[in-house]
């Protein structure tokens, strides 16, 4: 192997959180409510023996307990299934090797109970919980607050292991009881580890305040149900948050520094406003295939934007690995006496790049320069493989640092590009209740729009900040809109257009051939709406093509069923 560990390290805090493997929401959730548990932390608690079904089920029928879970003992079968299919995240369901993951996330103390091997959120769980602590008031604490009051139900204000007297659903008392036996939980801080700002704020503010809207309406949907939809906005952000990312970090290495519209005190998003990314030179646009038809000429195009952001991978792993590395030469500055560390204790990315200019160019030189040198030693270029040994050659014209991250791409970057691909998949829900990208076998990528995940948005859509504060019972109350009204929110809220192309993401002006595509994604739409249950078309006018909630609440908190 001609690379050291030091060489291959790519992952910066500053960039990302995530390890880039296929995750699963369940388990993302469950290491999440970990950390909002231990305001950022993980859990000094690690089981490393596996938690079977068996036990799970003799917990519940247990004699002992026939009190609190009455019956459970007389239909030990039926207990079985419902712990099986209803309170457990299983690995391979189904299958022989089947294995238990650890309970499903239905409650804040879930992660008490998981099977470390089998339920790993590979970083996904610190990204979400970073996005939200670092939204800007008033969401981000107040995203985490109502959260927590979601979650950790059941508990009194003061104590962890307290159970309240108010009525509670049969898993969320499942998990209160099993809590009562687990004594063993504490915050754990991991060397290396700290809190970073997310490269875009914007993209946090807006989860936060969709989490806000959503969870006002706790008290009138199923637990289950609200459990389900904040699992697929939490992955849809958090895939939106990546693409963003993949669009803003090659620019700002490329110019050595942030762009002027970004940061936390810079960046011009606001989440309340008609259009929150207005102003944002790094929006992201995806043209999604409503009927989810493969083949079809929406379907086409759908196919087309997933491949031009798929596309701005490699510029992404570039962009990673120098920011990696200008960490690591600020770090040999440092300990040089010719830097000095930041009071936090770590360089944020702003403060990485300004290592990448020609301030710092001999420097750059000498230190990349002993990097390209420690790898002819371990492998002489005439052992290196045909790709790479032009790389390793002045003749190029590189500077040092340039032929360094050529080099990491030309080892590593198909290994990056493979499992951010897979990232990507897993956090848009390919193929699953709520994707956002459908691929069929042995097919291309398309961008779609799930009616699970379209039924989220629609839910987040029609609530609005009560202005009766206090005086109501729900801090959001419910409004219409017109379908053209929802339609620009999808383009301007989330980037996701269906009756428009997306410019400067992959398309430009659209052709008699494309304008027939979006009429009939738009008519699909329509459908789809009104297959979900938010929509009737009165007339073919839009000022009568009007999307209502399924329950109206009122300014002054009045709930009714239905909004027609």
């Amino acid at each position: 192997m001609a690379l050291r560990r030091r060489d291959t390290e790519f992952k910066h805090l500053g960039v990302s959180y995530l390890d880039f493997k296929r995750v699963q929401m369940d388990r993302v959730l469950t290491g999440f409510l970990m950390r909002l548990n231990h305001k950022g932390l993980t859990s000094r608690m690690v089981r490393r023996n596996d938690l079977s079904v068996t036990e799970f089920v003799g917990e519940f029928t247990d004699a002992r307990h026939a009190d609190s879970f009455q019956g459970f003992a007389d239909h030990p079968d039926m207990a079985r299934r419902w712990v099986e299919t209803q309170l457990l995240d299983m690995v391979n369901r189904g299958r022989p090797t089947q294995a238990v993951a650890g309970l499903r996330p239905l409650h804040g103390l879930t992660y008490k109970f998981r099977n470390y091997y089998h339920s790993r959120p590979y970083g996904a769980d610190a990204q979400l919980y970073e996005m939200l602590r670092h939204a800007r008031d008033p969401y981000g604490m107040l995203a985490l607050e109502e959260i927590r009051k979601f979650f950790f139900t059941g508990l009194d204000a003061t104590s962890a292991a307290s159970v309240t007297k108010a009525p509670i659903d049969v898993e969320t008392q499942a998990v209160l009881h099993l809590n009562s036996q687990v004594k063993a939980d504490s915050p754990h801080s991991v060397k290396g580890w700290y809190s970073a700002r997310p490269l875009c704020v914007g993209q946090a503010d807006l989860l936060a305040d969709d989490v806000v809207r959503l969870l006002s309406l706790k008290d009138l949907l199923p637990r289950i149900t609200m459990v389900e939809y904040l699992k697929i906005l939490f992955a849809f952000h958090l895939a939106l948050g990546q693409l963003k990312t993949m669009k803003l970090l090659p620019t700002a290495v490329a110019r050595s520094a942030a762009d002027p519209a970004c940061g936390h005190d810079r960046c011009p998003a606001a989440a309340d406003a008609a259009d929150p990314l207005a102003g944002c030179p790094f929006r992201a646009g995806l043209f999604v295939d409503v009927a989810g038809v493969p083949g079809t000429p929406a379907a086409v195009l759908a196919e087309h934007s997933a491949e031009h952001w798929l596309r701005r991978i490699p510029d992404f792993v570039r962009a990673a690995y120098a920011v990696r590395k200008l960490d690591e030469f600020a770090e040999h500055l440092v300990g040089q006496g010719k830097e000095i560390r930041p009071a936090r204790g770590h360089f944020t990315v702003p403060e990485l790049l300004r290592f990448g200019t020609g301030d710092y160019a001999r420097l750059r030189d000498e230190f990349f320069s002993a990097r390209l040198t420690s790898i002819t030693d371990d492998t002489p270029v005439s052992e290196q493989p045909e790709e790479v040994r032009p790389l390793l050659e002045e003749a190029m014209g590189l500077d040092p640092f340039e032929r360094y991250l050529e080099l990491l791409m030309a080892y590593r970057g198909r290994y990056h590009h493979k499992y951010i691909v897979d990232t990507i998949d897993a956090l848009l829900l390919k193929n699953r209740p709520g994707a956002a990208i459908a691929q069929p076998h042995q097919g291309r990528r398309r961008f779609v729009l799930d009616s699970a995940l379209l039924e989220v948005l629609v839910q987040v859509a029609l609530l609005r900040v009560n202005p009766r504060g206090s005086s109501s019972p729900y801090t959001h109350h419910t409004v219409s809109l017109r379908l053209d009204e929802f339609l620009a929110l999808l383009r301007n809220r989330y980037g996701l257009h269906v009756d428009r192309l997306p410019a400067g993401d992959g398309f430009g002006p659209a052709g008699l051939e494309e304008e027939a595509a979006l009429r009939t994604n738009t008519e699909a739409f329509t459908t789809r709406m009104r297959e979900i249950g938010f929509y009737d078309d009165l007339s073919d006018a839009y000022l009568t093509q009007v999307i209502t909630p399924r329950f109206t609440i009122t300014e002054d908190g009045l709930v009714t069923a239905g909004g027609r």
